[in-house]
């Protein structure tokens, strides 16, 4: 019992208010201790009359509200045990000095917390104000005195009515970190704040932190950091904290482990939280930017000094370029880890793939630039005029890629269209993929729009069908009302056929006239792989020099209008278009593009002796050539008529029917009309020929 009241006196006993509460208990239970003695035990019960004295005279010594009334139960006990305590003139005489002087200490204090403690405990104070109270004047006047155990508990009085409430734990256990370092009270507090305040990522980065101050084992700081990651924060850099918090924690260990299979399995568990870190923050944070590239810098330097491995180090930087690639502090950080390890070289060639890539704001220029400041630091005069050959013609392509954009948006702008997310959102570059997704969904939506009534989408043919439609099932319903409705409209079905047959003619007339212009295609060029941002006032400067160029055609997406890539540059003779050829393979905005010849008979299908090329709506000329006359003998001969219907029998039941020139064969065996069955035999017709076989199809062909 007299361990928990010396617990109890730890946690609560110097409550300035409250405390002296727990005091008096502590001292009613050893003097109910004392009265148990007998009297002839002196010795005992001179030891328990010390312990009760020892109580009261610590309890003058602490700063409490009722100082006086524990001062006077003091004088009357010790009257009682047959000592004189103070007198008028000194009520602390008789007192040891040491106490003494602490009750002056201690009354000082109280006089100057009085007022604070009002405020408190009269229960006016908002929340705010109440806080306030707590964190400024309190707080601030315990912490000057310099007692970590005072601090504390007004803390913990604070805590009690401010729980949830995150800056005051983070300054709470800030001090414990600082000043007091006890391990279990660390870890006790440190486990109330993440539970109290799970969402605020600094609490548990500095559990994480503490528990490896206390020395901690890994089965204790591992849950610890799994919870924090479920925790539900709130935004990427609290996450991003705790995975460089734990590699930091890794790594140490990684250092201070001297057995080489721990450290191999250490140095898993540490790739493992960074390929982890990765996957979380892309997953769940896909717009997250890192400019600093701490995790990345961080993974990549472990990789070569701790791991021993170049090529993972640079693993890490070539999965960076596939989704951050735009970025220059990617390629800029990749440079740099190949300079610190002395990889001139490697560094070069990351140069040359970096130059020509499309980057944000004025990257394309800054790497340009820092090409150069390269190759005069590192490398040699030929090194440096190469670069000067390779980024002189990417510096012109982006100032008049910069002078184009700034005339359209000066266009925009005059036009008095302005947008504010135009002006300040940086375009990744698209490529083929993200074009050909835009080309489906223009697609998708066009279909989309057939389905909802777009009559502008239908053809002439299929609103006259519908109109006959219409038309045929008035008829049928006027019959009935007036017999001689029919005459009238036979008479307007007529004219309804003549007018199809006119708006046929006008519409294939005026097809004609409206038809594009005709490209010969005889002394042009074929450009293929340009790239999608050059425009044809682009691509006609780049081919002005070879002379005589008279035009530039540029073939787009029907559905995005967007370029595909590749065009037709015409040219006045042969001579200027074998100079334009040779400009095959040359780079144009970073791009090598493919410049041939165009051959207009390549691809065109000959159209065969007798037959024309296409046939008009209504059926065209019909073939004259010796097959087609064979097939009109054949007719003839089965009494069929050249233009007639044959009724054959379907796999899938009913009868189809053959009409056309086309319907040349008729098959081994006719289908019987309908209602006759499979196994009934067909009566014989008077002058019916009976069906042909195979072999008498061969000798009627080969007789003609």
């Amino acid at each position: 019992m007299r361990a928990l009241f010396e617990r109890s006196l730890g946690a609560a006993g110097l409550h300035l208010a409250e405390g002296w509460k727990v005091w008096e208990a502590y001292r009613e239970f050893e003097q109910a201790v004392l009265l148990t003695i007998a009297e002839d035990n002196i010795e005992t019960k001179s030891k328990q009359v010390d312990i009760v004295r020892s109580i009261f005279r610590r309890q003058l010594t602490v700063p409490l509200a009722n100082h006086a009334d524990t001062l006077r139960d003091y004088r009357e006990w010790e009257e009682q045990q047959g000592t004189k305590v103070g007198d008028e003139a000194d009520e602390l005489a008789g007192l040891p000095p040491n106490v003494v002087s602490s009750y002056a200490k201690a009354m000082k204090v109280c006089s100057k917390y009085k007022p604070i403690e009002e405020l408190i405990a009269s229960g006016k104070a908002g929340d705010a104000e109440l806080l306030h109270n707590y964190q400024v004047l309190y707080i601030g006047l315990e912490e000057d005195t310099g007692d970590p155990a005072r601090v504390q508990v007004i803390y913990e009085r604070a805590i009690a009515d401010f729980p949830i409430t995150s800056e005051l734990w983070l300054k709470y256990t800030e001090y414990l970190d600082s000043n007091l370092k006890v391990p279990s009270i660390i870890k006790t507090v440190y486990a109330r704040a993440v539970q109290n305040c799970p969402w605020v990522g600094e609490l548990w980065k500095r559990y994480l932190l503490a528990l490896e101050r206390c020395g901690a084992q890994e089965n204790e700081i591992f849950p610890v950091y799994e919870k924090s990651l479920q925790s539900g924060l709130q935004t990427p850099t609290e996450y991003l904290d705790l995975f460089l918090t734990r590699a930091d924690s890794l790594r140490r260990m990684l250092k201070s482990e001297s057995n080489e299979t721990e450290k191999q399995a250490d140095l898993k568990q540490l790739w493992e939280t960074f390929d982890h870190a990765s996957q979380f923050l892309t997953t769940y944070f896909p717009d997250y930017v890192d400019r600093s590239l701490q995790l990345y810098r961080y993974w990549a330097r472990l990789a070569v000094h701790l791991g021993n491995d170049v090529m993972a180090a640079r693993g890490v930087w070539e999965n960076l370029i596939k989704s951050s690639g735009w970025m220059t502090e990617v390629w800029k950080g990749y440079i740099s880890m190949e300079l610190e390890l002395r990889n001139i070289k490697e560094a070069r060639s990351i140069y040359r793939r970096c130059y020509s890539r499309k980057f944000e704001a004025n990257g394309a220029e800054l790497m340009c630039d820092e090409w150069l400041r390269f190759e005069r630091e590192y490398g040699s005069l030929e090194d440096y005029d190469r670069a000067v050959l390779k980024v002189r013609p990417r510096l012109a392509e982006v100032k008049a890629m910069q002078l184009a954009q700034e005339v359209k948006g000066g266009a925009v702008h005059s036009s008095g269209v302005t947008t504010q997310a135009a002006a300040t959102a940086v375009e990744r570059p698209k490529g083929r993929e993200s074009l050909q997704k835009e080309r489906d969904q223009v697609v998708t939506s066009n279909k989309r729009k057939r389905g909802l009534g777009h009559k502008d989408y239908d053809a002439l043919s299929k609103r006259q069908k519908s109109t006959k439609r219409s038309t045929k099932e008035t008829i049928i319903v006027n019959q009935e009302k007036d017999p001689n409705q029919q005459e009238k409209v036979d008479t307007e079905m007529k004219a309804d056929k003549s007018m199809s047959r006119i708006g046929h003619q006008s519409e294939d007339s005026k097809s004609s006239t409206s038809k594009q212009q005709v490209y010969t295609d005889r002394c042009t060029a074929f450009v293929s792989n340009i790239p999608f941002e050059v425009t044809e006032e682009q691509l006609h400067e780049f081919f002005s020099s070879s002379g005589g160029l008279k035009d530039v055609r540029m073939l787009r997406d029907r559905y995005t209008g967007r370029p595909r890539g590749i065009a037709y540059i015409e040219f006045e003779s042969e001579d200027f278009l074998s100079a334009a050829i040779q400009k095959n393979r040359q780079k144009l905005f970073g791009r090598p593009i493919s410049v041939a010849q165009s051959n207009p008979d390549m691809g065109r299908s000959k159209p065969t002796h007798g037959a024309t090329a296409r046939h008009g709506r209504g059926g065209g000329s019909r073939p004259t050539d010796e097959r087609t006359e064979k097939l009109e003998i054949l007719h003839d001969k089965l009494d069929q008529p050249r233009g007639g219907s044959v009724m054959v029998g379907h796999r899938r039941g009913g009868h189809v029917k053959l009409t056309g020139s086309n319907t040349f064969a008729v098959p081994r065996r006719l289908v019987k009309p309908l209602g006759w069955g499979a196994s009934e035999q067909r009566p014989a017709e008077a002058g019916e020929e009976a069906p042909k076989s195979n072999e008498e199809f061969r000798k009627l062909l080969l007789q003609s």
